[in-house]
């Protein structure tokens, strides 16, 4: 045999055993596959029993389902579905919400309020017995036994309980009262020339809608002139509170307590002489520095005309007037800002007795009108503080 023919002998055993060991790799291959798969379709076989438990149910229910939709498509098809009930249903429903509307709108019992006001009295009454201490007792022979009024006239005797137990009375009245216009407490005033006080610990209220006097001393005019001062704001006072409502005057600026809120009537300079009426209060508004809803002129001849001046003298110069018109022109001048406090320096002095009456009439229509205001006149005559509706004496 050649060197040849022995090699290719040798190659051929060669690859016959490397053919041999990949079959037989392979096999292995194929039983370790063999091997997994396997166990594989043992735990599959496992997951399947409880998967397949499962589904059961859900194959019963689908079953289920396919019935009814196949019972309702054939009952469809045959034309013999009854929606008769359905109807029904959905009727009974509708008649039930329209029962409930009307219920709810039907009007309450009669005795409904009689119930509540009955309900609100024993509150009261529970209320009040609370606050009044009394033996406590059944009997309803004892005085302090009281039946519960049941009806609606139990209302009022509700009220005449409680007036009787609350006992109200003037002094407690006035504690409800809302702030007065104008008050005054424990105001001493000091002349720093003489060091005298002419007014010491005065303390009175003034309301509006009413004409009130204060009678100073006759002949003593350092009172009189104090006490305008301090109502006016023009004086301050050396200790005490001077208040218009709930505030006090040195709280309240000068410009607006002087040009709004206090109107004054003075004896001397309450009119320019050289004006006419209308003038006079037309100067009076501008110096306010107020608006006014009205033209100026319109306004102040409107107020000329319901203080008595004529018409014809509305235009005239004051001091061609007589006496009683030039003080209607001074009250028109001191209303015209809309003042809500009149204070006036013996308004009545010089005059003749219907004047004086006309005057006075004319301050009460100002105090009573609509709005009312405070008016207060400071005089040395008691028989004008008597004409007043209130008086305070120095």
């Amino acid at each position: 045999m050649t060197d040849k023919e022995l090699k290719d002998k040798d190659m051929d055993e060669t690859t016959s055993m490397d053919t041999t060991a990949a079959a037989e790799s392979a096999a292995e291959a194929v039983d370790v596959n063999e091997a997994v798969d396997d166990a594989l379709l043992s735990d599959v076989d496992e997951l399947a029993f409880d998967v397949d438990f499962d589904d059961d149910d859900a194959d019963d229910d689908v079953t289920d389902v396919a019935t009814d939709v196949i019972g309702t498509d054939d009952g469809d098809r045959d034309g013999n579905v009854d929606n008769s009930n359905v109807v029904d249903e959905d009727t009974d429903d509708v008649d039930d919400e329209t029962t409930k509307v009307d219920t709810a709108s039907a009007p309450a019992p009669a005795d409904g309020g009689a119930d509540v006001v009955a309900a609100n009295a024993d509150h009261v009454n529970a209320m009040l017995s609370l606050a009044t201490p009394r033996e406590s007792t059944d009997d309803e022979s004892s005085p302090d036994y009281i039946e519960t009024p049941r009806s609606a006239s139990s209302a009022t005797a509700v009220s005449t309980h409680i007036d009787r137990e609350v006992k109200v009375g003037d002094e407690d009245l006035n504690l409800l009262r809302a702030y007065p216009t104008l008050s005054l407490h424990d105001v001493t005033y000091r002349d720093r020339k003489t060091g005298r006080a002419p007014v010491e610990h005065l303390t009175c209220a003034f309301e509006a809608g009413t004409v009130s006097a204060i009678l100073v001393p006759d002949g003593d005019d350092m009172a009189r002139t104090a006490m305008v001062g301090l109502l006016s704001g023009l004086l301050m006072p050396e200790s005490g509170h001077l208040m218009n409502r709930s505030a006090e005057y040195l709280s309240i600026e000068p410009f607006e307590l002087r040009g709004h809120r206090i109107g004054l009537v003075p004896q001397r300079f309450a009119v320019r002489g050289d004006l006419s009426p209308v003038r006079n209060l037309v100067y009076a508004m501008d110096a306010s520095n107020r608006n006014f809803l009205k033209p100026k002129p319109v306004l102040a001849r409107e107020l000329l005309l319901a203080s008595g001046l004529d018409e014809t003298l509305l235009d005239n110069r004051v001091d061609s007037l007589n006496e009683v018109d030039r003080r209607r022109v001074a009250i028109a001048r001191a209303v015209c800002c809309e003042a809500e406090i009149m204070v006036l320096d013996e308004p009545l002095d010089g005059l003749e007795d219907g004047e004086r009456d006309t005057i006075m009439e004319l301050l009460r229509g100002i105090a009573h009108g609509d709005p009312k205001r405070c008016v207060v006149v400071v005089t040395q005559d008691a028989a004008v503080a008597e004409s007043a509706d209130q008086t305070v004496t120095l």
